[in-house]
């Protein structure tokens, strides 16, 4: 779970550490005190780079699968109306993947999740490039969205359980991250797709291996970011996850050799077992939900190995009695309209995006003179890229205006549709510059509005709900993301356009949802009234 802080509040909590951070209602842990006692140093920063790794690998491999899908079209003869299965069986993977290694980071730690979803994605990656038909590069894609779907989530996990508390915005900068996936996508495809893909119809495959080229390329450099990991530096354990997994002594450890790490032996050396204490301080409510599960886990497996027979009863029963409880807290009276808004505006965003950007490259080929080249298309593709790599700092620096986060959500929002309209009637013209200019537009706006939604969602719900109306939100983003290739696949039957009409469309209705929100929704929107000043989010 991710949380933002602007940098504004991080000022107030740089005051409270150098106060010793006893300060009235003060509701950190003695493990959060002993956290911002380390301070950021090397190993965060480190950190940061490397959880920075994951998320990039992300979107890079969501862009490559969209700046295939033409060459893949003309490999296979695979018809407008069934292409998009490619990214859908992508989408699909990361979904299970999302949930999959959540679980595999809650039970056995964040470290092997950490390392194991880059080594996978970079060798489903390689083995993609080897596919013999259309249905093995989809099960193969399938593969490889299972591996990299676990990296936002557990690399997110990870860093911000490192992390003290006065810092915890910085999370926030691998947004950055993600775009930067995108934009190194685009160039390495400029090296290896135009000199060796079809140019006309039909096609031949002996000719067309530019994108297998590509997906070699990028499963190369997913390995490199995994060797980067285990080779350049040596991750701890996530302290958080070994003191709620009873783990103390190990949890000490870890604290004092990231202390030494960064350079300071008299803090390690200082550091006592009280000091990883993690339950002294928050109330009963807050200590069920900020336990990760792990009371869950270990009571469950206890009760299963004493059953023998009835083991798998035994162990799943709570689980589901423990999420269908939190289905009725998000749902209650008190949040089901705010729940049911953010939800809206989540699918509305993933399936709106996801249409364009999957489809852009395929675009950007049939313009209005039929004649564009690969490379030039790429180039657009490189354009449309780095026009979003602003996105999350404007985004985090919008919230901060009269704007608040409401409009500037609305606002990118509805922008983003804008340029949609723009896009379609300049591709129809012809421009060249105004296309460019269009899809800059597109990419600025829409990582914007990723950046408000990523960080404002967090701070509305209340602890007891929040991990369950988020996890339901990012799930809804990315059915989002299957359902959007294969409706617009169907789209491009009737017209070249129709996928971004609907695009634009369905931004204007999760536009319509966040309109609906108000400034001070939620938890976090109390907190303001009552003038505390910032979030915690544990």
């Amino acid at each position: 779970m991710s949380s933002y802080f602007p940098a504004a509040e991080a000022d107030t909590d740089d005051r409270l550490l150098e106060d010793g951070g006893h300060v009235e209602g003060d509701a950190r842990t003695r493990l959060d005190k002993t956290i911002d006692r380390i301070g950021m140093g090397n190993y965060q920063w480190t950190l940061l780079c490397l959880c920075g790794f994951g998320w990039m690998a992300d979107n890079m491999w969501l862009q490559a699968v969209a700046i295939i899908l033409p060459r893949v079209q003309a490999h296979y003869s695979v018809p407008d109306s069934q292409i998009g299965l490619l990214s859908s069986s992508m989408f699909a993977g990361m979904m299970l993947g999302a949930v999959g290694w959540g679980s595999c980071s809650d039970l056995l730690g964040r470290s092997a999740a950490f390392n194991a979803t880059l080594f996978f994605t970079a060798l489903f990656g390689i083995l993609a490039s080897f596919a013999y038909s259309f249905t093995s590069l989809c099960l193969l894609l399938f593969l490889l969205g299972s591996a990299v779907g676990g990296s936002m989530p557990t690399d997110g996990t990870l860093l911000l359980e490192h992390m003290p508390q006065h810092k915890l915005y910085l999370v926030t900068a691998l947004s950055f991250f993600f775009s930067l996936g995108s934009v190194l996508a685009a160039i390495v495809a400029l090296f290896f797709v135009p000199s060796a893909s079809c140019v006309s119809a039909p096609c031949d495959p002996d000719l067309n291996n530019g994108w297998k080229h590509l997906l070699t390329a990028l499963g190369l450099i997913t390995l490199a970011m995994f060797l980067a990991r285990i080779v350049l530096f040596r991750l701890h354990e996530s302290p958080r996850f070994l003191v709620h997994a009873g783990r103390q002594e190990e949890a000490l450890e870890t604290l004092q050799l990231i202390a030494r790490f960064n350079g300071s032996p008299t803090l390690a050396g200082e550091l006592k077992l009280a000091d990883v204490d993690d339950t002294a301080v928050l109330p009963v409510e807050d200590e069920v939900d900020t336990s990760y599960g792990y009371e869950s886990i270990a009571s469950d497996t206890t009760a299963s190995n004493s059953a023998g027979g009835n083991k798998s009863k035994r162990y799943l029963a709570p689980w589901m009695e423990r999420w269908l409880s939190r289905m009725r807290m998000v749902l209650a009276p008190e949040w089901r309209r705010t729940t049911l808004l953010i939800w809206g505006a989540w699918g509305g965003m993933a399936l709106a995006y996801t249409m364009f950007n999957v489809f852009l490259p395929k675009l950007l080929e049939s313009d209005a003179s039929g004649d564009k080249s690969i490379s030039d298309s790429l180039w657009d593709v490189l354009v449309f890229t780095l026009g979003g790599c602003p996105g999350a700092l404007l985004g985090a620096r919008l919230i901060l205006t009269p704007l608040g986060r409401r409009w500037s959500l609305a606002g990118s929002t509805l922008v983003t549709a804008a340029f949609c309209v723009l896009f379609v009637f300049a591709q129809s013209a012809g421009s060249v510059l105004a296309t460019r200019v269009s899809a800059v537009g597109i990419g600025l706006a829409s990582t914007t509005m990723w950046a408000v939604l990523y960080g404002w969602t967090p701070e509305i719900f209340a602890t007891k709900v929040r991990g369950t109306a988020c996890g339901i939100a990012s799930a809804l983003s990315r059915i989002g993301g299957i359902i959007a290739p294969l409706v617009g696949g169907f789209l491009l039957l009737f017209s070249r356009a129709a996928p971004v009409y609907a695009s634009m469309l369905v931004f204007v209705l999760a536009a319509g949802c966040v309109l609906c929100l108000r400034e001070d929704e939620g938890e976090g929107g109390k907190a303001q009234r009552g003038g505390a000043g910032r979030v915690l989010v544990h």
